[in-house]
């Protein structure tokens, strides 16, 4: 639909205008002089993109954006809505409680942004819109500048195929509240894909959660798990080797070829080594995104990936293009040419000296080196390419470097490829097919003969069963096996090929034909041998569920998936450079905070001014802003700048504090009376967990009825369905 027929439908708006573009709006240019805090910005979004609605939520007032994207064509609204707590039904926030900023003040204000679920663009907000977690984007931000976001998803545009992923939306979510100002923003990270916690998927594949590509990090754990904690779990179970999970599941069979085969299929994939759970993760989700693939294993390290105990290949060989670009991606400080310059050098002079016969055919690392120095100045790069060499090809030669069991020097050969070396074959049906009356070795000898005669073929089309069930025979005796093969063989890789068996529509017969990857990947209603969503669950389920005789891992494991609060802190600044950012924080009273404010300090708020002013003008600019922003401070009256001694009011500011600097702000006028005091409520819980929790975390909890403290109900032992009526914790019990 047109966005002008969207526009006009929407019978609400107060004056037409075009939507801004989605995928630019709140970049580079696109909205200018938002150089205040937040709670001065929003209001100037207000007046400058966004049209008042004509009907309210709940009572509070709603202004509209509307935007378009480009790359869908899509038009939808931006919801702002403004909820003064005062007149709120809800005035605490829970949220804040739950992510350790209960102790805030009670911000005057707050505001939901809301793009809805498709079906209601066009649609006016209904009355639940505050409470409902529908939404494609729902974010709330207090007056202070510290907010959460609450739901972000994918949204399909009217049941179209196109896509503005989940991705688009955290990208604007990222930089509305950048150019906001926004202080800090949490979000509570329960998302999921099929039965698996993206938390933990992520965190295991790159080390931080879905939220960390926009610098989420670590705010606060449940069930008493610190960052420390968090940190060295993901840690942990990132660096889980590949061939020790297939070691650990020894004594499982089934579990065990089905992870080595499915670890298999994307070694064959991948071009760089999968050494750890982590590599593998990676790659399967950047192979399922088309993204590009970095490992973060240090070339020194993939000795393993080399010599696999289980496939029985010693120091297979991979491309040189792959070899230089896993150098030039690891941490070097030389460019791709440079290296791929030497690696020429030291192939020439291993040919070189194989072809005198009257020297040994392996080069010691002394010896090549040294010849390598009269074509390259540059002794670092030399080492560090000598150093990185396992064993890679150039063309048909294949160079290595090993160890001379009787001089015990490094040594580097060179020789041509043997077709085996040159290409490997993977053979699902033989992870599977557990009862085959065949051997292995004879099974794979069988194929690779058939496939020799494929290949000889394929310039020439497809080939039917037939003409390539009699060729076989010829040197194959047994055509029962012949005929196991020819019924396995489809959707196998070889090399960058996938050998596919299907009917000819014209003749009805049965064919075989060389495709490539990539180009396989583009044929529709084709599925390949694997399904990265089914592997990516079974490893998640079996491995980091259920891994066998190992506490560790589900320790790990179980603090991954209790660290579901993620925070991101955006930097004080101004792009002015006349102008200073500084911070005033209320220091209340000593009786005050004795007797009534007894949890930690309320942040400050953040006031922008020019360094020229007084004092006495700061205080004056401190007090509008502390009375705009907490409910507590409605009448608050500033009398001195600084702690105990306080800066005389004539003082020019650039002269008492430096930029971005914390204020201690005094006075008088504090409202003790008002119920909106702190964010989490009046009441604040007395939590004493044997897991180490000590503030309310959002868990389920118990209330001890002696002693009036609380505790999880997991760590207690109580089952959620089966709460007893009368609870004493197990020091009431033993008192």
């Amino acid at each position: 639909m047109a966005s002008s027929t969207i526009i006009e439908a929407c019978k609400s708006r107060k004056r037409n205008r075009k939507p801004f573009v989605f995928e630019t709006f709140a970049t580079g240019n696109s909205i200018d002089g938002f150089s205040g805090p937040f709670k001065d910005n929003i209001r100037m979004f207000l007046q400058e993109f966004a049209n008042v609605e004509d009907y309210t939520v709940s009572g509070f007032p709603i202004w509209s954006t509307w935007l378009m994207s480009n790359s869908t064509g899509a038009v939808f609204p931006l919801y702002t809505i403004e909820e003064t707590t005062q007149l709120s039904l809800n005035p605490f926030c829970d949220h804040c409680k739950f992510s350790g900023w209960g102790h805030h003040y009670v911000s005057k204000r707050r505001y939901h942004l809301v793009i809805p679920a498709n079906e209601n663009w066009e649609k006016p907000l209904g009355s639940d819109s505050i409470e409902i977690d529908t939404h494609v984007l729902h974010g709330l931000i207090h007056s202070n500048g510290y907010g959460h976001l609450l739901s972000i998803s994918n949204g399909v545009v009217n049941g179209d195929s196109n896509l503005l992923s989940g991705t688009d939306f955290m990208d604007f979510w990222d930089r509305l509240c950048t150019v906001f100002n926004t202080r800090k923003i949490s979000v509570n990270d329960v998302s999921k894909k099929g039965g698996m916690e993206l938390r933990l998927l992520h965190g295991v594949a790159y080390g931080q959660s879905w939220f960390g590509k926009w610098d989420y990090r670590f705010g606060r754990g449940s069930y008493g798990v610190t960052e420390q904690k968090y940190e060295i779990a993901v840690q942990f179970l990132s660096s889980l080797g590949l061939d020790k999970i297939l070691n650990d599941f020894k004594r499982d069979i089934p579990k065990r070829l089905k992870i080595k085969q499915i670890i298999g299929t994307y070694r064959e994939l991948s071009e760089i080594p999968l050494i750890t759970i982590s590599d593998l993760f990676q790659f399967m989700l950047a192979f399922k995104s088309k993204a590009p693939f970095h490992s973060k294993m240090k070339l020194e390290n993939r000795d393993d990936y080399w010599c696999d105990p289980d496939i029985g290949e010693k120091h297979r060989p991979i491309s040189m293009d792959t070899f230089v670009n896993l150098m030039a991606n690891n941490d070097c400080r030389w460019p791709a040419r440079r290296l791929e310059f030497v690696l020429i050098v030291i192939v020439n002079l291993l040919k070189e000296n194989q072809e005198n016969v009257n020297r040994n055919y392996g080069m010691t690392r002394q010896d090549l080196r040294d010849e390598a120095r009269k074509c390259i100045g540059d002794t670092g790069l030399i080492d560090f390419v000598l150093k990185s060499i396992r064993c890679f090809q150039l063309g048909n030669q294949i160079i290595r470097r090993s160890i001379n069991p009787n001089t015990k020097l490094l040594e580097f050969t060179i020789h041509e490829a043997a077709n085996k070396e040159a290409e490997s074959i993977r053979f699902p049906v033989l992870d599977k097919d557990s009862g085959c009356r065949w051997t292995e070795r004879k099974v794979k000898k069988a194929a690779e003969f058939i496939l020799k005669i494929l290949r000889a073929h394929n310039g020439d089309g497809a080939m039917s069963r037939q003409e390539l069930r009699d060729k076989a025979r010829t040197t194959i005796r047994d055509t029962g096996l012949i005929d196991y093969v020819l019924k396995s063989l489809n959707k196998s890789m070889m090399g960058n090929k996938i050998i596919f068996r299907s009917k000819n529509p014209s003749t009805k017969r049965i064919e075989f034909a060389f495709e490539d990857i990539v180009e396989a990947s583009r044929i529709e209603n084709i599925e390949l041998d694997f399904t990265i969503d089914q592997d990516l669950e079974y490893l998640y389920e079996t491995v980091l569920l259920s891994y066998p005789g190992s506490d560790s891992v589900s320790l790990a494991t179980r603090v991954v998936l209790d660290s579901k609060k993620f925070v991101k802190k955006w930097k004080l600044e101004n792009q002015e450079s006349q102008i200073m950012a500084l911070t005033c924080k209320v220091l209340p009273s000593f009786d005050e905070l004795e007797s009534e404010l007894t949890r930690p300090l309320s942040p400050g708020v953040v006031v922008y001014v020019p360094p020229w002013i007084t004092i006495r003008e700061l205080k004056g600019v401190a007090q509008l802003a502390l009375r705009d922003t907490y409910c507590i401070m409605q009448n608050f009256v500033v009398t001195q700048i600084g702690g105990l001694k306080g800066i005389e009011d004539k003082r020019m500011l650039s002269c008492a504090v430096g930029r971005d600097a914390h204020v201690w702000v005094r006075g008088r006028g504090l409202d003790l009376d008002t119920e909106l005091r702190y964010e989490g409520g009046p009441i604040k819980l007395k939590v004493d967990c044997i897991c180490g929790a000590r503030d309310d975390d959002g868990e389920r909890m118990v209330i001890c009825d002696a002693c009036q403290v609380w505790f999880h109900t997991t760590c207690s032992g109580i089952d959620d369905q089966e709460v007893p009526a009368v609870f004493l914790c197990e020091s009431c019990r033993n008192f």
